[in-house]
């Protein structure tokens, strides 16, 4: 994992997660690019997921989005659409249900992951197995906030 400093606003910043630009890296001296094919599935990404506990390597998309916009500030109440196979809801369970924990959060947290497929279970993550597109999931959803608008909703889905 390689460290970079970045100086923003005067300030020094760390930069912790490896180079998103699509470099080449080498592996038992052959050479991968990543997402290739289902053999190559062993890039950066994939294996400090598994390293690091992620259900999938799309959860560091996620952190740097939070890493360089604080998008977890202020967030007590989230919705990930599209969730399976989970790995933003987990970042989501681990960084407000981390924060709540340490007792750094006003409200009680609530996230609510909503997609077709099943998932498997996620702690202080609340399951919809429903289409985002119909107005019953969206109903659900606002039944689990208590009527309250969530804070954060995000989505990393494709249409099939």
């Amino acid at each position: 994992m390689c460290l970079q400093r970045h100086r923003a606003a005067g300030t020094a910043r760390r930069q912790v997660l490896p180079s998103l630009t699509p470099e080449r890296h080498v592996n038992r001296g052959s050479e991968v690019r990543m997402g290739r094919s289902s053999k190559d599935k062993r890039d950066i990404y994939y294996r400090l997921a598994k390293e690091e506990g992620w259900r999938a390597r799309s959860a560091f998309k996620l952190l740097q989005l939070d890493h360089e916009f604080n998008l977890f500030t202020g967030v007590n109440r989230a919705v990930d659409l599209c969730a399976a196979p989970g790995s933003w809801s987990q970042v989501l369970s681990r960084k407000l249900r981390g924060r709540e924990e340490k007792g750094d959060g006003g409200e009680e947290v609530k996230i609510v992951a909503v997609d077709l497929q099943a998932m498997a279970p996620l702690p202080g993550v609340t399951q919809i197995q429903g289409d985002i597109t119909k107005v019953s999931t969206a109903q659900e959803i606002i039944r689990h906030f208590e009527g309250q608008p969530a804070d954060l909703v995000v989505c990393d889905g494709a249409p099939d």
